[in-house]
């Protein structure tokens, strides 16, 4: 699978990344540590008990065929963003944080699929789906690199991440996809933004607290174009969708997301001026994938069918018309 938004993504963070160091050059991160969920995602979803989680689609082809020739845990069957990134930077893939006995000298992966940036009894306590029902969220996962991080620095100090590239998100859209799938309006899910970008906001600040120098921060997707989200919200009035077929009032609330989670990084670098903080975007090189299909090998008829492979890997089953012809 072409990896357009990845590509797009990863220029951008690399040419960011050229100027993080002053005077001494982009290659000298010795180590990723990253954080989210399907989109980095490199194996802890399926290393989650089986009893837990029975039956993961991704432990099957065609995930990772293309590139990895077998299942790897990605929600793709290739490489992901973040792989391109460790590619970029000179460092191999990310493990993931519960392949145990694996060496993190070079990088750890805390990502799950599916990862909220709330927690999940938070979010069960709205009477909100949670899928999967899992302890991942980004809280959860600061627990994990607490746990791992007298290891990873090894006496090392203060400067333990001086030059390690910690990677954090993207989060938030599985919270509005939990909203979508138990049957709250985009009105109802609205008031929640705040509390959503709040809770990433403190999970940076928790990383600079930790040592963080260099933090990339990605925004969501327009999960108006997302398969739950066109699935649950269908509509019979064209102008709901946008010339993409997105629905117009879930991106809005994806664009409220992410003008706030800017005003957030914004704070923090004032706040941290020692730390250098990348705000890397998702939303508008996805659009602009939708705009220009043919430059990535495909055709307006095909822009939006791909989506519907994230739809299984986050264990989700659509009855939609649309998705069972992308599969056809």
């Amino acid at each position: 699978m072409r990896t357009p938004h990845g590509a797009l993504l990863l220029l951008f963070i690399v040419a960011c990344l050229r100027g993080a160091y002053s005077g001494g050059g982009w290659s000298r991160f010795t180590s990723i540590i990253s954080f989210g969920d399907s989109y980095a995602d490199t194996g802890n979803l399926v290393m989650w008990a089986d009893p837990v989680l029975p039956g993961l689609l991704l432990k099957n082809l065609p995930y990772g065929e293309t590139f990895f020739g077998h299942p790897t845990g990605r929600a793709t069957d290739g490489r992901l963003v973040l792989d391109f990134i460790a590619e970029a930077l000179g460092l191999p893939s990310m493990p993931p944080y519960l392949a145990r006995g694996s060496n993190f000298s070079a990088g750890v992966n805390f990502a799950v699929v599916g990862a909220p940036a709330l927690n999940l009894t938070y979010l069960q306590g709205l009477n909100l789906t949670v899928n999967p029902p899992i302890n991942s969220s980004l809280h959860d996962q600061l627990v994990w690199f607490q746990k791992l991080k007298p290891s990873l620095c090894n006496g090392q100090g203060t400067d333990c991440f001086g030059s390690s590239l910690f990677v954090m998100g993207e989060f938030g859209g599985n919270d509005y996809i939990s909203f979508l799938l138990s049957n709250r309006t985009v009105e109802q899910a609205r008031p929640y933004v705040p509390q959503i970008v709040d809770s990433i906001s403190r999970g940076l600040e928790r990383l600079v607290q930790h040592g963080a120098k260099y933090i990339v921060v990605a925004d969501i997707f327009p999960i108006g174009c997302l398969p739950a989200a066109l699935t649950k919200l269908a509509s019979p009035n064209k102008v709901e969708y946008d010339r993409h077929g997105c629905l117009k009032s879930v991106n809005r609330l994806g664009r409220y997301h992410n003008s706030l989670l800017r005003q957030q990084i914004k704070m923090l670098r004032y706040k941290y001026p020692h730390t250098k903080i990348i705000a890397a975007e998702y939303y508008k090189p996805f659009l602009a994938f939708l705009d220009m299909p043919g430059d990535f090998g495909l055709n307006s008829s095909t822009t939006l069918c791909w989506k519907y492979a994230l739809e299984e890997a986050l264990l989700i089953t659509t009855t939609s018309t649309q998705g069972a012809a992308c599969r056809m």
